[in-house]
């Protein structure tokens, strides 16, 4: 394998990151789109502002049920986190995939966001049932009004009682689980609501996370000052995850790079993505046509791990080159110092 990503990108034999062996090396955890379908509009979301992306990329899909029990039966996973760029809950057989994977003893979550406007029956029971770990919810706003403002084609007052079923059953069955967090994108529209959602998070037994917006060309705040001090975040300057500064001190400033090593996020139809920021184009292996070893030893998915090192120079035909993420660290030339550094293997 070594030599044919040489060959393929004329790469010298100094470059680290090499082939896994086996199976036993691959990642345990992963991150899958049940679905990269949604039925709101939000004003700024990539999915709608690039309809060609995604159609060269992602694509509107469901994942299977079929698909994912064979890779399950066939790969040792532990953890599985099933949002990315759609709605889970639009998966008509997401139903089946969860109790699949709690007789698999798989944990489960949905830490990347859903917007809750929509939750078939019985399925708030068979989150808490099945034992789905934390679901984070996007609710931008406090109120029906605000909220509808970026949320286009939502409806606030259905969260909400979706939330209550979900919060229904965790009584029933005593449990804390799911955990829910309430995240809130602070936009200079909505701000003014801050203190309250902090105190309908608590009444809905809830954290609150309140984040910077990454266009912050749209609807700027108004009163950082205030904003700050009300909902604790440390700067509304730049995304979070183009400001080195923040990430200093914390474990891994990697943030979405390290995916690629400790949970790689997988297509709804199988494709590698790598992480979940990459929805229009992908590297190269499909998990459920070449089988989750082939797919982690493709060429180009190694080759980015080298790039990411600092072991390599950029590729045109490797998504992280056109990454604003990788571009801001290449700038800043502050790459992992080794992989161990990252946690990653």
């Amino acid at each position: 394998m070594k030599e044919k990503i040489a060959e393929h990108y004329k790469m010298e034999d100094k470059y680290l990151v090499e082939a896994y062996k086996d199976k036993s090396e691959l990642p345990k955890r992963i991150r899958i789109d049940v679905s990269s379908k949604c039925q709101l509009n939000c004003k700024q979301c990539y999915m709608r502002l690039d309809p060609k992306g995604v159609e060269r990329g992602c694509k509107l899909g469901n994942l299977k049920f079929s698909d994912y029990k064979k890779f399950i039966d066939e790969n040792d996973i532990e953890y599985v986190e099933f949002s990315n760029h759609g709605e889970i809950f639009l998966n008509p057989e997401f139903e089946d995939i969860i109790k699949y994977s709690a007789e698999k003893n798989i944990g489960m979550s949905a830490g990347n966001g859903v917007n809750l406007n929509y939750l078939p029956d019985g399925m708030a029971e068979t989150l808490v049932k099945y034992g789905f770990d934390n679901i984070v919810v996007s609710i931008d706003g406090a109120s029906p009004e605000t909220y509808a403002e970026y949320r286009v084609n939502g409806d606030f007052n259905k969260v909400l009682k979706n939330i209550e079923k979900i919060n229904y059953y965790k009584k029933k069955y005593k449990t804390d689980k799911p955990f829910l967090t309430w995240k809130f994108i602070v936009f200079g529209h909505n701000e003014h609501e801050i203190p309250l959602a902090k105190k309908l998070a608590k009444k809905y037994k809830m954290a609150v996370e309140f984040t910077q917006n990454v266009m912050p060309e749209y609807s700027p705040i108004k009163n950082e000052k205030k904003v700050l001090k009300e909902s604790g975040m440390s700067s509304t300057d730049l995304p979070p995850h183009l400001l080195l500064e923040q990430y200093e001190n914390k474990e891994s400033i990697w943030f979405y790079c390290a995916y690629l090593w400790e949970e790689p996020q997988i297509n709804w139809d199988g494709k590698v993505l790598g992480c979940c920021s990459l929805y229009d184009d992908d590297f190269g292996g499909n998990i459920f046509k070449d089988g989750y070893l082939e797919a982690m030893n493709h060429p180009k998915y190694l080759y980015a791990k080298n790039m990411l090192t600092h072991n390599a120079p950029p590729a045109k035909d490797v998504p992280c080159t056109n990454c604003c993420v990788y571009k801001d660290f290449q700038e800043h030339n502050h790459y992992m110092k080794s992989l161990k550094d990252n946690n990653c293997k």
